[in-house]
């Protein structure tokens, strides 16, 4: 049996070489780096490895992930020194078998290692089974990221697909289709609690359990590993829009009951053969950012996105859709002016990396229309690693809960405020509110009147035409459309509306 020691360092193989002369029947060959081991491995096919991970010209990781391809009933054994653990434990989700620290490194556990191998080997032979469930899904998923990340070309993809029986590449892109991209809420955290870190482990048991709902709607379909906390899932010979969202909702609600893990979806990309596939797949990964900006466990749409809006004075831009002017605002107006803030840089959907600037635009705007933002806040937005836009919205949130003023207001008319904000898009009517609040129909008009300057359905209509402002200023939806995701019914009616609150009509203002 062929034994091959992959390391730039001379002293080290002629060490590791030393230690294995005298065991029966192997035949130790060497090589300087990956590209030199994969050079031999055409000439001679080596059945074990020993590799180092930091080598020139190509590295240990490399050459785990292309003889994957190529040879892979490869054992490979990694060589490591202490401060490359994290790295050994990413050449395991390669494919390497176990890791070996240099520093502490002997002739018996050399050899306990070896042996390991052989046992494993000769047990495959027996069987006449190169792979078992989980290393098929490897193999599997390391044909998709070769492809995707443009390593290898169709024809290419399809020849070693044949090789190692993976059947999906040769049965799955006959049809138009669709695809959603999956991304796992704290994804790290679980693996670390339930799988010890081990990344390889918590993919396959994902995969395992989602794999088990789609190939309901189709035998073929696959889950795969884009990585990180992402997966593509196939959805197979679908054309359907809403199908194919109700069918990932499966997958969420599976997901969640079996693993206890919530995830957000990019649904409906379709693709018609396998070039537009992986096109698609790579131009997905832009359209994540629109998670951003949306509460956890989403579902967005790709059909119904836009471009993020870059280039724009923002301060001037929000002052005309609120309509403050220059002058000081009502502290009651606060929370609905920071609302509408927020939702203006939902719309807007620019790159998350200048969403703390804009948020920055935000303490300004609310400092010039006379109110003092404490340090403590803007020191939270200048240090916080928001995941989602909500994130900052949240220090907001918690700001204006503790302000003196709004001691003097009843709860219940905060609780109101923050129902309207949040349901403004339904056909909200001023029962819904007062059930929410728990007051009567005269009291909460009252109590509202009083303390806001306007009654409900006044407040909540103004709130409703700053909504539709912000659409028709940051998108290009058609007004029908419009009208319908701030919650009112007719196009004439709103018209009026608009061209009264903001002495402009509705197209004219776009």
């Amino acid at each position: 049996m062929n034994i091959m020691i992959v390391d730039d360092e001379y002293a080290i193989r002629s060490h590791l070489v030393a230690m294995l002369q005298g065991m029966e029947g192997l035949s130790v060959m060497e090589a300087v780096n990956g590209e030199d081991a994969l050079r031999q491995m055409e000439r001679s096919l080596p059945s074990i490895v020993l590799t180092d991970i930091r080598m020139p010209v190509m590295d240990g990781m490399e050459l785990i992930r292309q003889c994957r391809m190529r040879h892979p009933d490869v054992w490979f054994i990694v060589l490591s020194n202490f401060a490359e653990f994290e790295l050994a434990q990413k050449a395991l989700e390669y494919g390497a078998r176990n890791y070996l620290l240099k520093a502490t490194i002997t002739k018996d556990k050399v050899a306990e290692e070896v042996h390991r191998a052989i046992v494993h080997l000769d047990k495959a032979v027996e069987k006449g089974a190169k792979f078992d469930p989980n290393e098929i899904l490897m193999v599997q998923n390391s044909l998709f990221y070769e492809r995707l990340n443009g390593h290898i070309h169709n024809a290419e993809l399809l020849r070693r697909a044949e090789r190692l029986s993976v059947s999906v590449y040769r049965e799955a892109f006959d049809t138009p289709s669709k695809f959603a991209v999956m991304e796992i809420e704290r994804f790290e955290d679980w693996t670390g609690k339930k799988y010890r870190g081990r990344t390889d482990l918590a993919v396959y048991a994902l995969i395992n359990v989602v794999r088990e709902t789609i190939k309901r709607w189709n035998k073929s379909n696959e889950l795969f590993h884009l990585g990180d906390n992402r997966f593509v899932v196939l959805d197979l010979g679908e054309c359907d829009d809403d199908q194919h969202a109700l069918k990932i909702e499966d997958v969420s609600a599976v997901t969640k009951e079996y693993l206890g893990l919530e995830a957000s979806f990019l649904i409906n990309s379709d693709f018609s053969g396998m070039n537009d596939f992986f096109q698609k797949v790579l131009g997905s990964r832009q359209q994540l950012v629109h998670f951003f900006y949306e509460k956890n466990a989403c579902m967005v749409n790709v059909k119904q996105m836009q471009a993020p809006v870059a280039d724009l004075d923002l301060y001037s831009f929000f002052q005309s859709v609120e309509g403050s002017g220059n002058g000081r605002f009502q502290v009651t107006a606060l929370p609905g002016l920071i609302e509408t803030y927020f939702e203006l840089l939902r719309h807007l959907c620019r790159p998350p990396a200048s969403v703390k600037g804009d948020v920055k635009t935000l303490i300004q705007f609310i400092e010039k229309g006379g109110f003092a933002v404490p340090a403590a806040l803007k020191s939270e937005v200048d240090q916080l690693q928001a995941s989602r836009l909500t994130d900052f919205k949240v220090a907001f949130t918690e700001w204006l809960g503790g302000m003196e003023w709004n001691g003097r207001h009843r709860e219940e008319i905060t609780k109101a405020l923050t129902f309207i904000h949040e349901h403004y898009a339904t056909k909200l009517a001023l029962e819904d509110v007062c059930a929410h609040v728990n007051l009567s129909r005269s009291h909460l008009s009252k109590l509202f009147k009083e303390q806001q300057g306007v009654a409900v359905m006044e407040y909540m209509e103004a709130y409703r035409l700053k909504q539709a402002r912000l659409l028709l200023r940051t998108t290009t939806h058609p007004i029908s459309r419009i009208i319908d995701k701030v919650g009112i019914a007719d196009v004439f009616y709103f018209s009026k509306l608009y061209k009264k609150h903001f002495g402009i009509n509705p197209s004219k203002d776009r």
